[in-house]
C-alpha cells in the first residue's frame, strides 16, 4: 500500500507567528468608548484586543504578516479616536499630563464663575419669589461662552463619535445642552417672552467638566500605580512544560499554564 505524508496528514498552512503590541489611545471619554475601540479592533482578521480605559491603552495580539500596525491605528482613527505606539514614560510626559490637568481646572473654574449667577437667580424661586430674574440677554451673554468655548470639547468628541458610526456620552451632552441653549436664544432674540433655560445648559456643562476633572485625576493616579506594579514584574518565569520547569519570558506565558514561584522570588 502506497502511503505518503501527503495522504496521512491534511494540508494545513503553517501557523504564523503572532506579535503583541500596546497602543496608547486618546479621545476616550467613557467606558463605552473603550468597548467600541475593542470591538473595532477585534473585527480585524487574526486580531485579539483588550482595551483598558483606566490606562488608556489597547493590548493587541495580531499577525504582523496580515495586519500591519498602521492598519490597527487606522481602524481606531476611523472609529473616531486616535492611537499611536506608546513612548517610554518620562518626566516630559508627566509634565504634559500635569499641564492638561491644570487646563481642565481652569476651564472648570471659568465655567463655574459664568454659571454661578445663572443658578443664584433660581434661589428666590425656592422661596416663592418669581420676579427677580436676570435679563434674558444677560443670561445669553453668560451662557454662550460656557456652551461654545468651554463646551467645545463635547462637540468635537460628539463629531468624532458620529463620524465613526457610533455615539458616546458627549453626543447626549451636545444635543441636550444645544437644545436648551438654542430654544432660549430663539426666545430671547425673537422677544417671545417665554421661559429661557440658559441655566440648564450651562449647569450641565459645568457639572460634567467637574466630573471629567475628578475622573482624569483619579485615572492618572490609577495609571501611575499600575505602572509602578508593572515595574515590579519579573522578566523571567519558571513554567512547567512537558513535565519540566523552563525559564521563559513572562510575556510568553499563556492562560492555563502552570508557573512556579519559589520562596524569596520577587
Amino acid at each position: 500500500m502506497d502511503t505518503s505524508l501527503d495522504t496521512l496528514a491534511p494540508d494545513a498552512a503553517p501557523k504564523r507567528a503572532r506579535a503583541e503590541i500596546d497602543l496608547a489611545l486618546t479621545g476616550m471619554t467613557c467606558a463605552a468608548c473603550a468597548a467600541r475601540i475593542e470591538r473595532v479592533l477585534n473585527r480585524l482578521p487574526d486580531v485579539e484586543a483588550a482595551v483598558n480605559f483606566a490606562t488608556e491603552q489597547a493590548h493587541v495580539a495580531y499577525d504582523p504578516a496580515a495586519i500591519p500596525v498602521d492598519r490597527l491605528i487606522d481602524a481606531v482613527r476611523k472609529a473616531g479616536y486616535d492611537a499611536h505606539e506608546p513612548e517610554p514614560v518620562s518626566g516630559d510626559a508627566d509634565a504634559i499630563a500635569e499641564a492638561a490637568s491644570r487646563a481642565d481646572l481652569r476651564h472648570f473654574v471659568f465655567a463655574a464663575v459664568l454659571t454661578a449667577p445663572l443658578l443664584v437667580q433660581m434661589v428666590p424661586m425656592l422661596l416663592g419669589l418669581h420676579t427677580w430674574m436676570l435679563p434674558a440677554w444677560l443670561q445669553l451673554v453668560l451662557a454662550t461662552p460656557v456652551q461654545f468655548w468651554l463646551g467645545a470639547r463635547f462637540y468635537s468628541s460628539a463629531w468624532h463619535a458620529l463620524r465613526g458610526g457610533g455615539a458616546n456620552m458627549d453626543v447626549l451632552i451636545a444635543l441636550g445642552t444645544s437644545a436648551a441653549w438654542g430654544y432660549s436664544m430663539a426666545v430671547t432674540v425673537l422677544g417671545a417672552g417665554g421661559h429661557v433655560y440658559f441655566e440648564a445648559s450651562a449647569a450641565i456643562i459645568t457639572l460634567v467638566l467637574m466630573g471629567k476633572l475628578l475622573e482624569s485625576r483619579a485615572r492618572r493616579r490609577a495609571s501611575t500605580a499600575i505602572r509602578e506594579l508593572i515595574r515590579l514584574q519579573p522578566a523571567q518565569a519558571r513554567v512547567e512544560r512537558d513535565g519540566a520547569l523552563r525559564e521563559v519570558p513572562v510575556s510568553s506565558i499563556r492562560p492555563g499554564e502552570v508557573f512556579v514561584v519559589r520562596a524569596g522570588d520577587s
